[in-house]
């Protein structure tokens, strides 16, 4: 075979790679000269940029302003418009966490009232130190352009309502207390579609379904104009331990579709997180799908919306093949006895034995723990190195890209390097026959846990098998061989698809290096293609490593924070008035530039006089003891009657500017607990005592009761927060290229006091 065409099939794949890529962008954003019937992000963008002017978490008046600025919205598009103002308590992260709430119910009423509606939801508050222009004011921003959109077309038949939730970053707050009563939701609404941004750019994803999603999915692919959407999202997303506001509503047993977009994770929860920075197609994304689908439930009877499971993914760009889950199993079982053919083939026309075929799998296990060995090695030398990019969620820098190539090169180095020893030791249809072995039986395990994503490897394997027949052909023509080397196309064009997702949702965490399991495959279906180029030496891993060289100078290149791309810093204040002490303490590792002026000799370790009942190890120094009024217990009631003591008390914030207040309760026989009115479960937490942290307290106190089986002593802990460092703490400025990092302990002022009764 001429030289040219021994490199072509690796020059197909190389660009089936970049087309791939290129085709996941979102659609073009539509300005302000768009027809009126159109979701247009010019439009949108005037919305945005009041939503999203500053941080508006739950409680403060900024999120107040931008509630009063949505019911007004609503009220002139000729919306009906209702307030949801009540308190909810959740169990999250083994922790109880509650809040006062205030959700803005809207409905556009349709010609013939009565009938299931279609719920459209996106939550308005923020998280503290952020704007949310990406999460998720780019959400509220393309309701209220989709709601202008259709008042500007015809009637639509039945109602639609409009959820804005509040509290959602504090726990699902809003949509919980929403979800609250599941017979008026299961009569009232036929199907939910709740839109959110876990970054602020890429193309938006249907990443999360509810069971039974086989008549959800057919009217999905029927109507979304640009479709991306994934089964193994789904399946990914449910053994995760995320949730959005649309997991109280699936609890419920509605039927729905949850979007997002991914990508741009440094921007996550940041104060970057404007809407300079957002992408405008990521927007126009959302409200694509928003209007569309609107548009289409309206047309469709929503009184059965639950059929078996379909399997539905992406092959390439926009193009969206969906089928029955039940179509899976024998999908896979025809893949493995391709598989197994043609490997009865090769081993009798003398080119494969069992044995070999073994040691090909072990070979490729062998790379594949080399690759990790390579990765991990990497990710902890980067972080050791730039121990400023820990601030952020997993590590994602601004640069993160940079590494994320370094990351995939070097893989494909140890690969390739490892494969071209081997190919001179060991026949190539056992190295070829291995990987596929291995292949077939991580199948078989997907086939087995999550049915409905068996597509990521039974096309793959599929095509690979079929081209691996090929050119087992003795003697035959060149196209034979030719299109034996193109059959690792479809892997190509399906696997970098989650490789790009991995990349974007793991940043540079540990768990990107899923990345590198997903390079194995891909490599591994394509040895075809690369063994005969591996023989020329050692040239494909030394433009590998050096594509990983590059790739990590210009990670260093760009490792410094700008004004654009400003440095997450952590810091906050903590009084302990019970014992006369106040604290600096960082979730840092270790101080940065900023902190290394206030922690000049820090402590690391935990400091439960600061932080009762928590267990990790924090940065901490002695602070000034600042004139901060502690919270307030007033026992309005104390009785004991037939041995149980019952006490009602009063708890204060006690200073203006309080968010949030953490509760922890102690006492012997402690058999019943209400707060804010709500009874709290005693059982299902976590930790050494009872930890309840209750957001937008009211001024004048929330009531807790408490019911313990002796008259033994009682002991409340309270701890109020409000945002921000205390002003007359004297602390250096931040300069433009530093910035809070996300939390609501970051950048806070808290004061903690003890109370025995």
């Amino acid at each position: 075979m001429p030289p040219l065409v021994r490199w072509l099939p690796l020059f197909a794949v190389v660009l089936t790679l970049a087309v791939a890529v290129w085709l996941m962008q979102p659609p073009r954003p539509l300005g302000t000269e768009a027809p009126a019937s159109v979701f247009a992000v010019g439009r949108a963008l005037r919305d945005l940029a009041i939503i999203a002017r500053e941080p508006h978490s739950l409680g403060t008046p900024a999120n107040a302003a931008v509630h009063e600025y949505l019911v007004r919205r609503c009220r002139a598009l000729g919306l009906r418009v209702s307030l949801q103002d009540t308190s909810v308590f959740t169990l999250t992260a083994g922790q109880l966490v509650g809040g006062r709430v205030q959700n803005i119910v809207a409905r556009l009423p349709g010609r013939q009232p009565g009938g299931k509606a279609v719920l459209v939801l996106a939550h308005y508050d923020s998280q503290p130190h952020t704007p949310g222009a990406g999460d998720d004011g780019a959400g509220v921003a393309a309701m209220l352009e989709t709601i202008r959109a259709l008042r500007a077309g015809p009637p639509l038949a039945h109602d639609i309502i409009w959820l804005f939730t509040d509290g959602e970053e504090a726990g699902l707050l809003g949509a919980r207390a929403y979800a609250a009563d599941t017979a008026r939701l299961r009569r009232e609404v036929g199907v939910v579609l709740n839109f959110e941004g876990r970054g602020n750019r890429g193309p938006s994803a249907l990443f999360e379904v509810n069971a039974q999603n086989g008549w959800v999915i057919r009217e999905f692919a029927r109507a979304a104009p640009v479709a991306f959407a994934s089964s193994l999202f789904y399946e990914v997303y449910r053994n995760l331990p995320n949730d959005t506001d649309f997991t109280p509503l699936r609890q419920a047993g509605l039927t729905g579709l949850n979007f997002a977009y991914t990508d741009g994770f440094s921007h996550y929860h940041s104060p970057a997180d404007t809407p300079a920075h957002l992408d405008l197609g990521s927007l126009q994304h959302q409200g694509a799908y928003m209007l569309s689908l609107v548009r289409h439930f309206d047309t469709v009877s929503l009184t059965q919306t639950k059929a078996p499971d379909y399997t539905f993914f992406n092959p390439i760009g926009h193009w969206l093949v969906y089928y029955p889950a039940a179509w899976n199993l024998p999908l896979t079982l025809l893949t493995l006895a391709v598989l197994l053919a043609v490997a009865v083939l090769a081993r009798r026309r003398g080119r494969l034995g069992w044995l070999g075929l073994v040691g090909g799998a072990a070979a490729w296990v062998g790379v594949l723990l080399l690759m990790l060995a390579a990765g991990y090695g990497l990710l902890a030398g980067i972080v050791a190195l730039y121990p400023q990019y820990q601030a952020f969620y997993s590590a994602a820098f601004y640069n993160i890209l940079a590494y994320q190539v370094a990351l995939l090169a070097l893989g494909g180095a140890v690969f390739t390097a490892y494969y071209s020893w081997l190919g001179k030791r060991v026949r190539p249809d056992a190295l070829v026959g291995g990987a596929l072995l291995i292949g077939a039986l991580l199948l078989g395990l997907v086939q087995w846990q999550a049915a409905s994503s068996a597509f990521l490897l039974v096309f793959p394997l599929l095509f690979a098998s079929l081209g691996w027949a090929l050119r087992l052909r003795p003697a035959g023509p060149g196209w034979a061989k030719l299109l034996g080397g193109l059959s690792v196309l479809p892997a190509a064009a399906l696997l970098v698809q989650y490789l790009y997702f991995t990349l974007i949702i793991f940043g540079g965490g540990p768990l990107v290096l899923v990345a590198l399991l997903l390079l194995a495959l891909l490599l591994g279906f394509g040895l075809p293609v690369l063994l005969p180029l591996l023989g020329q030496r050692y040239a494909l891993p030394a433009l590998a490593l050096a594509s990983a060289l590059v790739a990590l100078v210009v990670g260093h290149a760009t490792s410094q924070p700008t004004a654009a791309q400003p440095q997450q810093t952590h810091l906050f204040y903590t009084l302990a008035a019970d014992q006369g002490r106040a604290y600096w303490l960082s979730a840092l590792p270790r101080p940065d530039a900023w902190t290394r002026q206030v922690l000049t000799r820090p402590h690391y370790g935990p400091l439960p006089a600061a932080l009762p009942g928590a267990t990790s190890p924090v940065l901490y120094q002695a602070a000034p003891r600042l004139a901060l009024a502690p919270p307030q217990l007033l026992v309005l009631t104390d009785s004991t009657l037939a041995g149980q003591r019952h006490l009602k008390i009063l708890v204060r914030p006690g200073r203006a500017g309080v968010r949030s207040m953490r509760l922890l309760p102690a006492g012997r026989g402690l058999q019943a607990l209400r707060l804010a009115g709500h009874r709290l479960p005693l059982t299902n937490f976590t930790g050494p005592s009872l930890a309840i942290t209750f957001y937008a307290p009211h001024a004048a106190g929330e009531l807790l009761d408490l019911e313990l089986a002796t008259a033994s002593p009682v002991q409340v802990v309270v701890t109020s927060r409000s945002l921000g460092l205390p002003p007359s703490a004297g602390l250096p400025p931040l300069s433009r290229t530093f910035v809070p990092a996300p939390g609501y302990a970051s950048f806070s002022t808290q004061v903690k006091q003890v109370f025995t009764f």
